[in-house]
């Protein structure tokens, strides 16, 4: 594995990576993006952060890299079901975080998220689009 590449992945959604930075886009497999149009915006926003993560200087990605995944493990688990009020309330905390932390990134994924079309569950929407008014994006 060369210097540029991660070896920080993430294979399920329960607290599993180790290393720099986060492959965050492991929590949604690419049989899932297959089987489900969702699943794959998901897989393809978060295939987007970890870019814009591996670009960051490695004190800052060491610093955002935890929120993003702690982000994804919520985004992953309100779409497979699980929206209590907690779960809610602890994605949109993380959402507003991000933005605070790494505003390009947060932007992101805020964006999308909060967009219909991404054809995430209405109550990421929701989230996303409580934030995205709350930190000033529209």
């Amino acid at each position: 594995m060369s210097n540029e590449q991660s070896t920080y992945r993430v294979g399920v959604a329960i607290n599993s990576a180790v290393g720099d930075h986060a492959q965050v886009n492991n929590y949604f497999s690419a049989q899932a993006a297959g089987q489900d149009k969702a699943v794959a915006e998901l897989r393809r926003l978060f295939e987007e952060v970890n870019e814009r993560l591996a670009a960051l200087d490695p004190a800052d990605r060491e610093m955002i890299t935890p929120a993003v995944a702690q982000t994804t493990q919520a985004v992953a688990e309100i779409q497979q079901g699980d929206e209590s009020e907690a779960k809610q309330s602890f994605l949109e905390t993380r959402l507003k975080n991000l933005y605070n932390m790494a505003p390009d990134i947060g932007q992101v994924i805020i964006t999308t998220l909060a967009n219909p079309i991404a054809g995430v569950a209405l109550t990421i929407q929701k989230i996303a689009q409580k934030a995205k008014s709350e930190v000033g994006l529209g």
